[in-house]
């Protein structure tokens, strides 16, 4: 198959100047740019907003890295070292087609050999993201094609309130937002035999439990706290993991 014809006849496609065999197009409110890599095509797709120099750091990353992201086994790899005047993303994300539908409609060969790329923060992801995750981090919880979001810090959570009979759905940690975890743990005092259960992206472990007073348990052990001095906790744990571990 030959991926850079195909490309090139994407209607309205041009070449997308300084980098070889990578081509842009647009369709209604979407703009499309992809590069060829190692027969396959690394593609990202941006829906309003779109800035080309953006577009060409995230192709000329993603390709210069081709190995590293087209060898991996992982559902959702993150490659450091994104950078471009006006915008503070970090991190390029990539998904292979088990994931994304990118052409899934309309050229099943050209999807099987597509890998969906967008802009992120290397604080959106803990490199150990289940098949089910990445599918629900690329469909919903990235938002992967709008440029003008904010962070979603990487956190699995559980939860289990007795007063407000709130719980999580079955025994393992689920990926949750910084919101919701703050909700549930403003919520833990006074609620006896309760208790609140996290993971940051570096894979650190918290639980904190409501009896007698509230404990939480963690990487450095176990100690009483306060509502608030929790709360705190589980910023600094999910927003600044490496400070905490």
């Amino acid at each position: 198959m030959d991926l850079t014809s195909k490309l090139a006849a994407q209607p309205g496609a041009e070449p997308v100047p300084g980098v070889p065999d990578a081509w842009h197009w647009s369709r209604m409110i979407f703009s499309f740019d992809a590069v060829v890599a190692r027969d396959r095509v690394l593609e990202m797709r941006v829906m309003g907003e779109y800035d080309p120099a953006l577009a060409r750091a995230v192709l000329e990353l993603a390709r210069d890295h081709a190995p590293r992201l087209l060898g991996s086994e992982r559902p959702l790899v993150a490659l450091d070292g994104l950078s471009c005047p006006g915008w503070d993303f970090d991190t390029v994300a990539a998904v292979g087609p088990e994931v994304h539908e990118y052409h899934g409609q309309e050229d099943a060969e050209l999807h099987k050999a597509t890998v969906a790329l967008f802009p992120a923060w290397r604080q959106e992801f803990s490199g150990s993201e289940t098949l089910a995750e990445a599918r629900h981090q690329f469909d919903r919880g990235l938002q992967p094609t709008r440029l003008r979001r904010d962070p979603v810090p990487f956190l699995r959570m559980r939860y289990r309130n007795e007063r407000t009979g709130s719980h999580s759905q079955g025994p393992d940690r689920g990926l949750a937002t910084l919101d919701v975890l703050r909700h549930e743990l403003s919520l833990l005092p006074g609620s006896p035999d309760s208790l609140v259960e996290w993971e940051n992206r570096l894979g650190a472990v918290y639980r904190a439990e409501s009896g007698t007073a509230l404990t939480v348990h963690g990487p450095d052990g176990s100690r009483q706290t306060t509502g608030d001095d929790l709360v705190a906790l589980a910023e600094q744990s999910v927003l600044r993991p490496e400070e905490s571990s």
